[in-house]
């Protein structure tokens, strides 16, 4: 896949726009990464108060007991803008799961389909005082990034308070 010029500088001024950090920030690794165990999930449907307005979001990542992956999410911006991913990769330690997927559908000019996205969420519990956490989502990453960001789980993408729904990371 060729990628112009122009449509990486404009992904990269959108994720500066959204507030996002940039791809660098995607492979900051967290000291005392745990290691990929079969069986997970992380799932999770609300909003997030952003500069913006409020952002919706929907994602379901599982991990069957053999190992693979599968799920989807989809990110919504308060002017209608979206994009969809397929799930490639995720990781869990503890309350927070680390999920990657591949662009297949976006109505956003500078999303690129076909590159990669990521995200983390946190899961702070059930019940009144939880606060459940989910970062804003990187995208237009190269191949091979979503995987590096599962393994070396990450926490510098800007996290945001969900306001309305949950997360669930098992």
């Amino acid at each position: 896949m060729t990628v112009s010029k122009s449509k990486v500088v404009s992904g990269i001024m959108v994720l500066a726009m959204m507030g996002c950090a940039g791809p660098e920030a995607v492979l900051a690794p967290l000291d005392g990464a745990a290691t990929v165990v079969p069986g997970h999930h992380v799932v999770g449907s609300g909003h997030v108060q952003t500069v913006a307005g409020l952002r919706e979001f929907t994602f379901h990542a599982t991990e069957p007991p053999d190992g693979g992956v599968s799920g989807s999410f989809k990110v919504v911006l308060p002017n209608g803008l979206f994009f969809e991913a397929d799930v490639t990769c995720l990781s869990v330690a503890g309350s927070t799961g680390w999920v990657g997927g591949t662009i297949r559908a976006t109505n956003a000019a500078a999303v690129v389909v076909g590159s990669g996205s990521t995200f983390y969420a946190i899961d702070g519990g059930e019940g009144d005082g939880s606060a459940d956490v989910v970062s804003l989502a990187a995208f237009n990453l190269g191949a091979g990034l979503d995987q590096a960001f599962c393994a070396d789980q990450p926490l510098a993408l800007p996290p945001l308070a969900v306001t309305d729904g949950n997360v669930q990371v098992r």
